[in-house]
């Protein structure tokens, strides 16, 4: 039987509103195998809704206590979902190697200083061309993805959230993003949250998840759930999506390695 699971959960300890254990509880009610708690580091700080470094041992406490508890019912991994900063990836990795990790996720939810992805009264878009904030975000998605602190990069096209859909083609910004994905050795998620998000459709788009899958870019899933009913939402959907696409596998982890569970 596949093995269903999710990695890209958040709790309390970031932007979540449920607990570890509620958490838990509803995974299994439905009935997924494996779970990864990937809550928010950011190395920028202090804000509402991401850990500082300093957060991190709560969350290794409240992993493990849920690992203990639950053994032998679901598979719980160790998971966290960090903001990149090009001018931090030295303070990032120092945080980063002083934990266990089953796999981290990277994440672009910065322009600058500009959290773009928190602006939804889109008090900074008026200021730019939506084909410029595409070159500017993926441009750091490049650099994330390069940087060799990521096992995966998180809703790929953030950029588009609040309907930013760019002015012209951008094939050939997705196909060097799937080129540099190639080279870093990264994989991606489908994240299905952007269902329920003003732009109404998964991260990524069908013609860069087309680029990503054309340059042979490892795939897995996750829901970005901050209510425990979130969890696993639309995944039937991304899985029928992907294997129409033609993928075979899905990518799971353990202690940053790889491992391809059957779509």
């Amino acid at each position: 039987m596949p093995i269903r699971f999710d990695y890209h959960m958040h709790t309390r300890l970031s932007d979540g509103k449920n607990s570890h254990e509620e958490m838990v509880e509803e995974a299994i009610k439905k009935g997924f195998n494996e779970i990864g708690f990937s809550d928010h580091f950011c190395i920028k700080g202090p804000n509402s809704w991401a850990m500082e470094a300093d957060g991190i041992p709560k969350m290794v406490s409240e992993i493990d206590a849920v690992q203990k508890k639950y053994d032998g019912k679901i598979r719980i991994l160790f998971g966290i979902e960090v903001d990149y900063f090009p001018d931090k990836e030295d303070e990032i990795a120092q945080v980063l190697k002083q934990y266990s990790f089953d796999y981290v996720i990277g994440s672009v939810h910065f322009l600058d200083d500009w959290n773009y992805d928190s602006d939804s009264a889109h008090k900074r878009y008026t200021e730019f061309s939506n084909d410029y904030l595409y070159q500017w975000y993926f441009a750091e998605l490049q650099k994330a993805a390069s940087s060799g602190l990521f096992d995966t990069m998180a809703h790929p096209d953030l950029i588009k959230k609040f309907q930013v859909w760019p002015e012209s083609a951008q094939n050939g910004l997705f196909r060097t993003t799937a080129e540099i994905f190639a080279d870093a050795g990264v994989a991606f998620e489908v994240n299905t949250s952007g269902i329920d998000r003003p732009c109404g459709e998964f991260f990524p788009g069908k013609e860069f998840l087309t680029e990503l899958f054309n340059a042979d870019i490892p795939v897995t899933l996750g829901s970005d759930s901050h209510k425990a009913e979130q969890i696993g939402r639309y995944f039937n959907d991304a899985k029928t999506m992907l294997k129409e696409l033609g993928y075979p596998n899905l990518v799971r982890y353990r202690k940053r390695e790889r491992i391809n569970e059957p779509l």
